[in-house]
């Protein structure tokens, strides 16, 4: 082969390797290219082992969804207070268009009642104190084994007067055990209505029923009166 033959056999040789893929030089490897280019196998159980977990999962109950409890309101308990009673309406006595009343004196004062709220009348007897009472409680007499509660009128209607030894009757109040001591009884007589000039309220007298006209004197309402006296309180209410 002749000398230009060889040179251009040469050159066509390096030339042929010049137009390959040039060798990439060493680098060093980093992790994440690494990972790429790596595929990574995913971990696997045995099949007996996996199916024991499957089984035990299986077992485990699912989580019950925790529900709070509604708060409850308490309100405040605010106390009543009771109702008030209502007011007791003074109510005077009622009596036929005409009726018959008894008419009796003490320390010269007149009073009626009438028949249908009297309870009887006594001859005043022997009489036995008892501790505690007001002045105007005279004491209590035995009458046919009832103990009659004695009331001193002249000191239950005039509380400065002295107390009355002379009283001579007893003047019983409807079916209770309260009697009025009085001196002089002056008989019964018949009184129409329109004679009795009739309260309609009672003031500071709810014991006083009316006047009777041509007596200018003092008709009792029973009722009230046996009030006043259970109560342990006089004329003037103390």
């Amino acid at each position: 082969m002749s000398q230009s033959s060889q040179f251009k056999a040469m050159e066509d040789y390096f030339q042929s390797l010049l137009n390959e893929s040039a060798p990439v030089p060493n680098q060093p490897v980093t992790a994440a290219a690494e990972m790429q280019s790596v595929p990574v196998a995913k971990p696997t159980l045995e099949k007996p082992r996996q199916a024991e977990l499957e089984q035990l999962l299986a077992k485990v109950p699912a989580p019950k969804a925790v529900v709070s409890a509604p708060t409850a309101v308490v309100k405040p308990v605010v106390a009543k207070s009771p109702p008030s009673p209502p007011p007791v309406v003074w109510q005077n006595i009622q009596t036929e268009r005409e009726f018959q009343a008894l008419f009796f004196s003490v320390a010269g004062i007149t009073f009626g009642v009438p028949l249908t709220e009297l309870g009887g009348i006594h001859q005043l007897g022997k009489l036995n104190s008892l501790f505690g009472k007001p002045d105007w409680f005279a004491g209590v007499m035995t009458q046919r084994d009832r103990q009659l509660n004695v009331v001193d009128t002249g000191r239950w209607i005039m509380p400065d007067k002295e107390a009355t030894t002379d009283y001579q009757y007893l003047i019983m109040l409807g079916e209770s055990t309260w009697g009025l001591a009085c001196h002089e009884l002056m008989g019964t007589e018949w009184l129409n209505r329109d004679q009795i000039k009739w309260r309609d309220k009672a003031a500071k007298r709810p014991w006083l029923a009316g006047m009777v006209k041509d007596k200018m004197c003092a008709l009792l309402h029973v009722r009230e009166l046996l009030t006043l006296l259970k109560q342990g309180v006089n004329i003037d209410g103390v």
